[in-house]
């Protein structure tokens, strides 16, 4: 899914920082107490509606499940990244079921050195199931 290059992009630039991103960071904000379904819905529009819209949602949903040691904040981006699969055509999907993402964002948040509460594990596993059929139907 990502480059090299693109690797050292995610690190060296803020991916909340496209229009698409800074969505992302709100919806996903550790200060709210419930989906802002609007603005998720919102996101939906800019990933199928714009050219850099899956890549960029995919970069800052990435940085949220990986850079967040908030629980809220990570199952809200799983809460973002349900909706966007489920929502959202076959660019954004290529990009959430390659190899790179679902090992390195999906698989990894649940790893037992992370600690993660048992509700997370319950939510990748169904995320998961959610994505490959959901994606496998669109191919």
């Amino acid at each position: 899914m990502f480059s090299i290059g693109e690797k050292v992009e995610f690190l060296l630039t803020n991916p909340f920082s496209t229009p698409v991103g800074q969505r992302i960071e709100r919806a996903t904000s550790g200060l709210s107490r419930s989906e802002d379904w609007g603005m998720i819905m919102e996101i939906c529009d800019i990933i199928n509606e714009t050219e850099d819209g899956p890549r960029d949602a995919v970069k800052a949903i990435k940085k949220r499940i990986v850079g967040s040691k908030n629980f809220g904040e990570i199952m809200s981006a799983l809460t973002v990244l349900e909706a966007c699969v489920k929502n959202c055509g076959h660019r954004f999907h290529v990009l959430v079921t390659s190899q790179d993402f679902v090992e390195g964002v999906l698989v990894r948040c649940i790893l037992p050195k992370y600690n993660p509460p048992t509700a997370l594990h319950e939510r990748v596993l169904s995320l998961i199931q959610v994505k490959s059929h959901r994606c496998t139907a669109v191919f």
